[in-house]
């Protein structure tokens, strides 16, 4: 474990980009949007309305655009945000298009909302930012124990506000020759950042917690392989391989219905396989229950479970496409 003293808040007042990280301030529109999180009733903001929601088909697109589109994930205003990773953009997925937000001058990876902030991965910059009550976009954390992160690149909050990410680098960092990502958590206070898993995996990236029993399950990219992580007691974590895929690269991302199924994003590259990409249903017992056919190409780069039910979102990375399909 490690007490982390996070930077000074950053750019300086009256500027656009801090002189020390180059982390560009966010635009006013930007910061009308994110601060109405905190004002739910609030519409003087530029931002789009939030998707809505007609009972889903089979398969329906939902937003297109972007640079790269990973990491879909509903806001607690109950509006569908992504990142476009190449471009480095977050971006609101209303109305069926895609609508950047704010940019971070790197390659976002994943955001989730804790404690009314923002918090973004970007593996560019090799840190978590976070974006507070100031309006300023900052790095959160960007080292453990005097070294620095590889780069996270997946990460999900808890209900008590406790942070958990994956730190892989880009994709080929680590590699199953080259063992070196970790998965770790921050307490609710930002002051505590402790590993679960440290310099052994391989790309780990998306993860995401069961609704009950506190276990959390992660997708180790190049292993092929889904991770779950328990505690026995509280603040002992053990680690063990809770399903091996074959077939493809690997699972990419990962979510949990309120009944214990285990959704999970399997990723291949675009022209190589048969090019459908495929989420596979677990059982609460870690049986395979079935496999969910993609539109798209088989880079399928994230899940989410719309909070109204009924339907999954899914990102496409080679095509910068966001589809709705019925479960």
């Amino acid at each position: 474990t490690r007490w982390l003293l996070c930077r000074p808040r950053c750019p300086p007042a009256g500027t656009r980009t801090c002189p020390r990280c180059a982390l560009p301030s966010m635009s006013g529109s930007a910061q009308d949007f994110l601060s109405s999180l905190s004002s739910p009733a609030s519409s003087s903001g530029s931002a789009p309305p939030p998707l809505a929601r007609p009972p889903p088909a089979e398969s329906a697109p939902c937003g297109a655009g972007g640079a790269g589109l990973v990491a879909p994930t509903f806001g607690p205003d109950g509006s569908l945000y992504a990142v476009a990773s190449e471009s480095g953009d977050i971006v609101s997925v209303a109305n069926a298009g895609v609508f950047p937000l704010l940019n971070t001058g790197g390659n976002p990876t994943a955001v989730c909302f804790a404690e009314g902030a923002l918090y973004v991965c970007d593996w560019a910059h090799r840190a978590i930012l976070c974006r507070g009550s100031d309006g300023v976009l900052s790095e959160f954390v960007r080292e453990y124990e005097g070294r620095d992160l590889l780069g996270p690149s997946g990460m999900t909050t808890d209900a008590k506000g406790n942070i958990y990410f994956t730190d892989s680098g880009p994709l080929g960092e680590t590699t199953l020759g080259e063992r070196g990502g970790s998965v770790f958590s921050i307490s609710r206070d930002g002051q505590l950042l402790q590993p679960l898993a440290l310099g052994t995996l391989s790309h780990p990236c998306g993860l995401a917690l069961a609704p009950r029993g506190g276990a959390l399950y992660v997708c180790e990219l190049l292993a092929n392989r889904l991770l779950r992580f328990v505690q026995r007691p509280a603040g002992v974590w053990h680690c063990s391989v809770y399903f091996q895929f074959s077939g493809g690269l690997g699972p990419s991302a990962v979510a949990c219905d309120e009944d214990g199924h285990v959704y999970v994003a399997l990723f291949d590259f675009a022209g190589h396989g048969s090019g459908q990409g495929r989420v596979a249903v677990l059982s609460p017992q870690g049986t395979l229950v079935k496999e969910i056919a993609c539109p798209g190409g088989a880079e399928v780069s994230g899940i989410a479970l719309d909070p109204a039910g009924g339907a999954l979102i899914v990102t496409d990375a080679s095509t910068s496409r966001v589809h709705r399909l019925a479960i």
